[in-house]
């Protein structure tokens, strides 16, 4: 009798301790708000790599006018076929990317355009006179003057030595010793080892712009 007593008695005793347990209050406060989903991290915004090129090389300009810039570049190299990257060469080399720049020589602009080679473009565009000394207009026209240097000589070391020297003095030459004096070739080396730089530089920041002249 004895044994069954205490028996029942260690059962009631660990009935009640699951209640209690039970009914204890949670640590927790039942009226917590619950913590706000954590937002997934944003997407930054893809950088077109030659507007970022045109404000590294003009930083005075507003990001609005380099995206602008770049567009020329690009839409007018892939519509005559040049490669953007190539034309971003010659503008480093020929005005350092200062449009106010003017030579010795009345060449003015991004990629020091003379009067003729201007009017020539502007008159084969259907355009009116722009200003020679507004980037976009500059870049739009003097695109169109490599294009056709190349379409010319038919090789583009070649169009860059016409394009620095003048296709006069450049076929002359052609003409009386079959050959480009190294004078003027320096030109042509001078732009591609630009070329170069500039495309390693946007590869290492793991961007591929595309050759348009294939």
């Amino acid at each position: 009798m004895g044994e069954g007593l205490l028996r029942r008695s260690v059962q009631a005793s660990a009935v009640a301790l699951g209640a209690a347990i039970v009914l204890m209050p949670s640590p927790v406060d039942s009226h917590a708000v619950a913590p706000r989903p954590v937002p997934p991290p944003s997407v930054p915004r893809q950088v077109d790599p030659l507007a970022a090129h045109v404000l590294e090389r003009m930083p005075s300009l507003e990001v609005e006018a380099a995206s602008e810039l770049a567009s020329a570049v690009r839409r007018e190299s892939e519509s005559v076929g040049l490669d953007p990257v190539l034309v971003l060469a010659v503008i480093g080399v020929e005005s350092g990317w200062e449009p106010s720049a003017v030579s010795v020589r009345g060449a003015r602009g991004l990629m020091q355009l003379r009067p003729l080679a201007l009017q020539t473009e502007e008159r084969e565009a259907g355009l009116p006179p722009g200003d020679v000394h507004d980037p976009v207009h500059n870049v739009r026209m003097g695109v169109r003057y490599l294009a056709r240097m190349v379409a010319l000589f038919q090789d583009v070391d070649l169009a860059l030595v016409a394009y620095n020297s003048g296709p006069t003095r450049t076929l002359s030459s052609l003409v009386a010793v079959e050959d480009i004096p190294e004078s003027m070739w320096s030109y042509a080396r001078k732009v591609r080892r630009e070329e170069r730089r500039i495309r390693t530089q946007l590869l290492r920041t793991g961007v591929i712009v595309a050759n348009a002249a294939g």
